[in-house]
């Protein structure tokens, strides 16, 4: 009899945990949307509203120009995501591409633009970079659970993320940012939504 109660209590327990770990990866990010009540500028300092996108897929990349390793080996791997998506023909029709700064104040509208520059994403109007004041990032942010704080050197501490969004502005899906930034797993979600 005890031993039944020990294989209940065990099954309980392991159902638990895993709905757990569904709501986490699954569940809590429902229904997350771009908020657009924000004031942003481009980097050549055009204003951009957020309540005039056209309705496109979205990789939303959260960055900053001074960071080591996530964010410059991600904005890389978009680079080349993005040639893939030029290939299919998707590219600008279907699908754009925003990276927001996550350091406002460092990232000038210069730094940005150089940046850019050595991405190869200065003439490109599919991929914009964006820049507002702290307050304003963090609203754009704090939807998607993307945190970032300055630990008190040059570098920020952030979450490493980046997020697909779909053509309502909802979050779709996130991924890993460097290393772990997939990209045929990327494209083939992207080309799943335009498709």
């Amino acid at each position: 009899m005890r031993k039944k109660w020990y294989i209940v209590f065990i099954s309980l327990l392991i159902i638990g945990i895993g709905l757990g770990i569904a709501y986490v990866e699954f569940w809590r990010d429902a229904g997350v949307k771009l908020p657009t009540d924000v004031e942003m500028t481009t980097a050549y300092g055009e204003a951009y509203d957020l309540t005039e996108m056209d309705e496109k897929v979205r990789i939303v990349e959260f960055m900053y120009t001074k960071c080591p390793d996530v964010c410059p080996l991600t904005t890389q791997r978009m680079m080349h995501l993005k040639d893939q998506f030029q290939k299919a023909g998707v590219y600008g029709d279907k699908v754009e591409f925003l990276s927001i700064t996550i350091d406002p104040e460092n990232d000038t509208e210069k730094v940005l633009q150089n940046y850019m520059k050595v991405y190869e994403t200065e003439n490109d109007e599919n991929w914009t970079f964006l820049r507002g004041s702290v307050e304003d990032t963090k609203k754009l942010a704090d939807p998607f659970r993307f945190l970032f704080k300055d630990n008190g050197t040059d570098y920020l501490v952030h979450t490493s993320y980046t997020y697909l969004i779909d053509e309502d502005n909802y979050l779709v899906a996130k991924y890993p940012m460097g290393e772990g930034f997939e990209k045929d797993r990327v494209y083939n979600d992207v080309m799943k939504l335009v498709n």
